[in-house]
């Protein structure tokens, strides 16, 4: 009798992945090919040229970070010259590039990458170890991403899936993932709230479970606030404190970056259980001939005052998105906190003191979304499958004059969802819409999805926007000549639309007056404000 298939659920992190599967109803992680649960999604190309994946391109990240790819999560699905990428690409020791298509990519060994062929190195890695482990062949997988990604971000993770050599079953959510590895056929009638805080993101999302039924009722988040942010409040910290003791500034040394990055991860790790730690780094940097050795010591309490405002701010989102449903803090049932972040003592004193009580103990930060995942993968295949009703993070709509942006389908619609309105009766002419995604009114300040191109005779007919249970955006126009059917539009993405570059010249127009002025006032000011150029926060 042959074997049944095995599908594996895959929490593609910004820091670390982690791989799940499902053998006699019971969900189980795969482990790393060093023995660990989770896999740093890292990649690098070594002086040799050897493509390296996980443990083996971290470890030599600290002498060879031009080559060494981390973070890509940040960076998958954008556009090169958006507004968000333009912000941080200096914050990487590795080069972004404009890829074929317009979107970002990477340069890695004198040769460019996209993103989606940097997640595949890893996710092909997952499926080497998993496939060794469990003895069989895998080609179907279910794979997690951020509530608040965008479009173009979930068709980016879906191709790299499908570059992985996946057949991707279906895109999940990461906070509907751990709700269900939580309460999967455990007869639940209560309502839930996810905190995810991983390594570069945050999602907070309001579930009510009805047995196996699991319903979104509200989604929010921030794709640029992660353990990395709090990674680089202890950078910062540290390079002051040194710069103070001995006026060296290592900035400038890459190699000495990555050594401070390292130490201040496992310092942030160790005062998760300890008090007070100190950061030891010899030979750091070299003067008159002499090395200078770094000795900083750093308690919990120090650190709580240093990363309090990054807090402060996921709740403030836990707020808006509770408020954006007029959910009361009372209503919620259990807090589940996810994301190695979430293990501080400050984030879970801060989510005790914000609902008046614990959060749920017994879910795994690290594995529970790669559990409920394989959950959701195995169940896909049975009568009596979990249902899952998510909803949409952020509006999806089309550019107006004036760089405004309409809203179609609003925020925590519940998906599938099909919102329609029709074109302008003007004749004769290729009509163009410009899509967008994002919370604001200003197109410069969401994430550009592509262009759709109408014929003339679409002119005063209806447009449809459908998103699929997996929150992805399919187009269809009614009533073009010869069709019976609403013939489905897709998105050109290759050239940038001149309503964005007239909002782009004008925002950095603003912003080059807004430097010239603070530069009048503050010649001085944020010495350390350029070290995030290394690390990605």
């Amino acid at each position: 009798m042959a074997e049944k298939p095995i599908l594996l659920g895959i929490d593609l992190g910004t820091t670390n992945t982690c791989v799940a599967y499902v053998r006699n109803k019971i969900a189980k992680v795969v482990p790393s090919d060093k023995g660990a649960l989770i896999l740093p999604s890292v990649v690098a190309i070594s002086e040799k040229g050897e493509l390296l994946v996980g443990n083996v391109a971290k470890d030599q990240m600290v002498v060879n970070p031009r080559n060494t790819i981390y973070g890509a999560k940040r960076l998958i699905g954008r556009k090169y010259n958006s507004k968000v990428v333009q912000d941080i690409k200096h914050y990487f020791t590795y080069e972004i590039v404009e890829g074929s298509e317009g979107e970002a990519a990477v340069a890695l060994a004198g040769k460019v990458y996209s993103l989606p062929q940097i997640s595949a190195f890893v996710l092909q890695h997952c499926k080497r170890v998993a496939e060794a482990t469990l003895g069989q062949e895998i080609k179907e997988a279910v794979i997690s991403v951020p509530a608040y990604y965008n479009d173009n971000q979930r068709q980016a993770v879906k191709e790299a899936g499908r570059l992985a050599g996946f057949e991707v079953k279906r895109i999940v959510n990461e906070p509907t993932a751990a709700a269900l590895a939580y309460g999967l056929n455990r007869g639940f009638d209560h309502k839930v709230l996810v905190y995810d805080l991983g390594g570069g993101t945050f999602d907070v999302s309001v579930l009510q479970l009805h047995g196996n039924v699991m319903e979104v009722l509200a989604t929010g988040g921030d794709t640029f606030l992660g353990g990395v942010d709090f990674d680089n409040r202890i950078i910062d910290f540290v390079l002051e404190e040194f710069r103070e003791e001995t006026r060296i500034d290592l900035t400038d040394s890459p190699i000495a970056m990555q050594r401070i990055k390292n130490a201040s991860e496992a310092a942030k790790i160790d005062l998760t259980l300890l008090s007070n730690v100190v950061i030891e780094l010899p030979y750091v940097a070299e003067r008159r001939g002499k090395p200078v050795d770094l000795k900083i010591p750093l308690s919990r309490e120090r650190l709580n005052s240093l990363v309090m405002d990054l807090v402060d701010r996921t709740f403030q989102i836990v707020d808006r998105v509770l408020g954006e449903k007029n959910i009361p803090p009372s209503d919620i049932a259990e807090v589940l906190l996810v994301g190695g972040q979430t293990r501080t003592p400050l984030v879970q004193g801060k989510t005790h003191q914000h609902f008046g009580r614990p959060p749920r103990k017994g879910v795994h930060p690290d594995e529970s979304v790669a559990l409920g995942a394989a959950l959701l993968a195995e169940s896909m295949s049975e009568i009596d499958s979990v249902t899952l009703v998510d909803a949409l993070s952020m509006p999806i709509g089309f550019a107006m004059p004036g760089g405004r942006f309409r809203k179609v389908i609003e925020k925590n619609s519940q998906i599938p969802v099909q919102r329609s309105f029709r074109l302008p009766p003007t004749k004769g002419a290729v009509m163009e819409l410009d899509i967008f995604q994002g919370d604001s009114e200003r197109i410069i300040d969401n994430e550009y999805l592509g262009t759709l191109r109408f014929p003339p005779e679409a002119a005063g007919q209806r447009v449809n926007f459908n998103l699929d249970e997996e929150c992805l955006l399919h187009v269809t126009v009614e009533g073009l000549r010869g069709e019976t059917q609403p013939k489905e539009v897709l998105l050109a993405t290759r050239d940038t639309p001149e309503t964005l570059k007239a909002a782009w010249a004008e925002e950095n127009e603003r912003r080059r007056l807004l430097a010239e002025q603070q530069a009048e006032d503050e010649p001085r000011k944020g010495l350390f404000a350029s070290i995030r150029k290394v690390f990605g926060g």
